[in-house]
This record gives structure tokens, sequence and C-alpha cells, in this order.
């Protein structure tokens, strides 16, 4: 059967962050003739997240969807990493590009909006809001799924993109291949922004304490506020926190109250920071996880993004250079029949991919994080010295980015 002849293949996108909106508008270039839904749980598109960066395949990508210019003109304007000591002066600086701060950085919100905006007024792309799967039952030729409503719909594909915490993963694969998938890594994270000061620079603060206590402020584009991050860091990989495990049951208020009894007596710019959360209107707060499965696809359902391999560092070009890649299989089907093939395919595919860059640094974050007085004063030598050296420059690049991109046949602007 030719392409152009192919009935119109229906796929169902679960997640609206960073995957989904990407796999949409390469699927739309595809000659295939896919019709993609994409399913948000929440009922308007998520407006808060952390400063992530984008680097390897994933800059080539953005090029390819004309996006360059936008996500260096909605770039965070961070130049640099200034680490601080315990009163507050820097004792390692790390330019542009160098460790910590890459080429493109951007705010999820800022990146989640440009491939929304890419692809929200495509033909063949729609964006359902407050609903989500309950269910899905699959069979050799389709997947029905029922949403929270209550109503079905029959897909040909269903793709989790639903993020580390996805909850449709556990409707794509088994118990078995579930089984220790999400591991917490003994970090609790919190993301708000504070009013600006003239005194503000354009560079990314990392203050520690004891007890695995940190806090961070980073620029944003806009000029009245900048980013604040609370950090919380425990002895060890699956370690918990009672009191706050408790907080993100009870919600925003009680979590904020819980960061308060950690961080109001921290040093450097707690109180500032603290009372800028207490009136922030984009608190987030979450545990820090990754996510390790052995196997990705069941026949016509796949997860994707963090909701298969959350990870740090690149977690973002992962998302996306395998959201392209997963599309670039499915481009080649001639039928329906052929789709479980072309799922399969992307895994065999990206799979080694991801493997150069699935482990983050030994020990982390718990190295970065010291527990001690002790071990903070030797991580701050080691960084000192490493920053004073360049010896950073001696490493090997990062290995995402010597992944080459495979090309793919998409089809022009005139299709879209």
């Amino acid at each position: 059967m030719a392409l152009s002849t192919l009935p119109k293949l229906k796929v169902l996108i679960s997640g609206a962050g960073i995957a989904g909106p990407c796999l949409a508008y390469w699927l739309a270039k595809t000659r295939p003739n896919y019709s993609i839904t994409v399913l948000e749980r929440s009922p308007v598109p998520r407006a808060t997240g952390q400063a992530i960066d984008i680097r390897g395949a994933a800059i080539e990508i953005i090029k390819k969807m004309k996006l360059e210019e936008a996500v260096r003109t909605r770039g965070t304007t961070e130049e640099g990493t200034r680490i601080l000591s315990a009163s507050g002066k820097t004792i390692a600086e790390f330019g542009k590009g160098d460790t910590f701060t890459a080429d493109y950085e951007i705010l999820r919100a800022d990146l989640c909006g440009l491939f929304l905006e890419a692809t929200e007024n495509l033909k063949n792309v729609r964006y359902v809001y407050g609903d989500y799967v309950t269910s899905l039952q699959q069979t050799d030729k389709d997947v029905t799924v029922t949403y929270d409503g209550g109503s079905k719909e029959d897909f040909d594909l269903v793709v989790g993109a639903d993020g580390a915490t996805s909850k449709i993963r556990a409707m794509i694969l088994d118990e078995q291949v579930r089984k220790d998938s999400y591991k917490f890594i003994g970090q609790y994270v919190a993301y708000f922004s504070i009013p600006r000061q003239s005194s503000d620079t354009k560079h990314w603060y990392w203050y520690n304490a004891p007890k695995g206590l940190a806090l961070m402020t980073r620029p944003h584009r806009n000029p009245s506020t900048i980013g604040a991050y609370t950090c919380y860091t425990l002895p060890a990989h699956g370690q918990h926190e009672p009191a706050i495990e408790e907080a993100l049951k009870q919600g925003p208020e009680a979590q904020k109250r819980i960061i308060h009894k950690y961080f109001d007596d921290a040093g450097w710019e707690a109180k500032r920071i603290l009372d800028g959360m207490d009136k922030a209107d984009d608190f987030y707060m979450s545990r820090a996880a990754l996510v390790r499965l052995p196997k990705w696809t069941n026949g016509r359902t796949v997860v994707l993004g963090d909701a298969a391999f959350a990870t740090f560092g690149v977690g973002t070009t992962l998302a996306i250079h395998s959201a392209y890649v997963l599309a670039g299989e499915l481009s080649k089907v001639q039928s329906t029949d052929d789709i479980r093939r072309a799922v399969a395919r992307y895994e065999e595919v990206f799979r080694p991919i991801y493997a150069k860059s699935e482990d983050p640094m030994p020990g982390f974050p718990q190295i970065a994080f010291p527990q001690t007085g002790w071990g903070l004063r030797v991580r701050d030598t080691l960084l000192w010295l490493v920053s004073r050296t360049k010896a950073y420059k001696l490493l090997p690049a990062d290995k995402e980015e010597n992944s080459p991109l495979p090309e793919y046949d998409w089809v022009g602007e005139s299709r879209l």
C-alpha cells in the first residue's frame, strides 16, 4: 500500500510536557497520515518548572524544528555558576558551557510553551486538557482507552509521556517489568520565583549548609524575578524523610511550612528566599528520582521521556532525542500492522544512545550535598581546585553529544 493512501492512524500521547509535544511535532511531519491526540491531566498548560538545559543531539533537533532562535530568545540569560562558601563568598566559578551552565538554558515552562506553539495549530494535532486515562486494553489491532469521564476510544498507538511519576506506565508495562524501576535518590527539591533585586547577577548561585541543605538562585529572562530552589538531601539513595513525605501528601502550604522548619536558620539568603517562597504563586515541590526500566515498549504501547528513563543532566536532551527517534521509526510504517514493529525498532535504536547517559555521577547527589561541615570543606576545596586549574576541560565531552542523530524522511512544511 502506498503511504499516500494509508488510512488515518490514530495516536494518543499522554502528557503535554516536553517529550509528548515534541513527538506530536515530528509525527505530523511523517508521510503516514497520523491523527494525534495529546492528553494532559492538568486543566491548563503547566506554567511551573526549573531551569533545564538542552545538549547534544537535541540541539540539532531544535534547529530542525526551526526553534533555535526562539530557544535562545527565551533563554534564562544565565552566564555561569558560582559555588558559595558558608559565609556566602564565591569559592569556585564556572563559565557558561563549562560544566553546570549549558549553552542552551531555558525554563521548563518556556520550552513546553515553544513546543505547544509549534504544534497546537497543526491540522492533525489536538490537545485535550483536564482528563486522563484510567485503563487501557490492547489487542493485535488496536488499543482501547477509557478516560476518567468514562468514555472510551480506540487508537493504533498509545504513548506514555507523563513524567517520572507516570500513571499510565503501570497500564502499559506489567508489574515484573516495572519492579523497582522508580528509584528515589534521597533528595527533595522545591522550585519557585522570587522578586529580583538590583544586586542579583546573571549567575546560578549555589549555597550549601550541613545536613544536606542547599539554597540556590538562578536568573530568569523576566527581569523582575529570579528562580529560587531549596534542596534537602538525605545521606543515601532510597532514604525518606517522614515529615516531608507527609507534607507532600498535604499540599503546597504544608510543604512551605516544612521548608521553613529546615531552612529558617540555613544562612546566606535564607530569609529572602523563604519570604519570597511564601508569596510565590508558582511553587512546586517534588522528589528527585531516577527511572530505570528493562523494557519501554509493549506491542502498540510505549513509554517515552522521563516516564521511561528519568535521569539527571541530560533528561531534557533524552526526551527530545527519543521523541525524534520514535517518530522517525513510525514514519516507515505502511499499514497499521507495522506499528508494533516500528515501536520495537525505536527501542532497538534508542536504548544504546540512552545507555551512554544512563548513570549519573557516582555518589550523586550526596557527594554534592554533604551532611557535615567537614564534608562541605572537602567538596569546596575540590571545586576550588577544579575551577582554578580548569581541570574540567580535560574531561571527555558529554557522551550524549557524541550520539549520532538518525536521519529520517520527513515531509515538507506544506503537509503541516
